[in-house]
């Protein structure tokens, strides 16, 4: 634990601001405060780059990564392996995610070209990745961790909670039941092209809330949010909520999944207005 040296608030070591005075700490705070500071060794400066597509050697917005079934967990790993400073309540709110929600396999949507395994995941991952491209041509200065933080668990309340996913897979046959995990036991037993195409519908069992409202009532249970990373997180979706008072995070959160959603997930806008877009396959 350490002390806000401002209001002298004790809070947790991998705390970047104070969440009452919103002091943000320094890395000479982190030297001062003793040997419990996270140290980012050279090993997880070279993942932090991998993840951000940062190089000391280019000038200028990267161009977009491909973000697909096929590369998404790579792209994932990196991406959680660049959060440092705030690795234990991180990896404790993955670890629930990945083991006890359906994180690795919810759909982003009922209807799209995400309306699929994975597709959750593929958003989120190409959202930071956008995110994380825009903030460091024109807002560098904004904390990358947030970034990665706020992208990536911006709609993690379509994971519905524990045992009640918001997205269940339909029934593909009158043989067929839908589990309580959302899985279709009769799509296993489908023919591929079927398979390939599932369908999905909302689950009525759930507490009904707005996704920005779910995805900060799941991420504020594992890890202590900043202000401007609850508006991120809350409003990232619905920005016009805010009545135009976005902060730094919150305006760069809708920007990247604007474009992700508008532009690149729709294969005839890259194509007829030749966008760049990498496919590190």
């Amino acid at each position: 634990m350490k002390k806000c040296p401002d209001c002298g608030m004790v809070i947790a070591n991998q705390a970047i601001r104070c969440p009452k005075c919103k002091y943000t700490f320094t890395s000479a705070d982190e030297s001062a405060g003793g040997g419990d500071a996270p140290v980012v060794t050279p090993q997880a400066a070279a993942v932090s780059a991998a993840a951000t597509g940062k190089s000391d050697k280019v000038a200028g917005i990267m161009p977009m990564i491909e973000v697909n079934k096929d590369n998404v967990d790579t792209l994932y790993g990196q991406l959680k392996a660049a959060i440092v400073k705030r690795k234990t309540e991180f990896d404790h709110f993955i670890d629930f995610l990945e083991n006890r929600t359906s994180w690795l396999t919810a759909p982003a949507e009922i209807k799209g070209p995400l309306a699929c395994e994975k597709g959750l995941l593929i958003r989120s991952v190409a959202v930071a990745k956008q995110l994380l491209r825009i903030k460091d041509t024109i807002m560098p200065q904004l904390d990358e961790e947030s970034a990665i933080i706020i992208a990536l668990f911006h709609e993690v309340g379509k994971v519905g909670i524990e045992g009640k996913p918001l997205f269940i897979q339909e029934e593909t046959s009158t043989l067929g039941t839908t589990s309580t995990l959302g899985l279709s036991f009769s799509s296993r037993l489908s023919s591929s092209s079927t398979s390939s195409n599932p369908t999905y519908t909302i689950n009525n069992k759930l507490v009904h809330m707005n996704v920005g409202v779910r995805s900060l009532f799941l991420v504020s249970q594992y890890m202590l949010l900043s202000d401007d990373e609850a508006q991120a997180i809350s409003y990232g979706s619905d920005v016009e909520l805010l009545n135009g008072k976005l902060s730094p995070y919150t305006l760069l959160l809708s920007t990247a999944l604007q474009m992700q959603k508008t532009i690149y997930e729709d294969s005839d806008v890259v194509s007829g207005y030749s966008f760049t877009v990498i496919n590190p396959s």
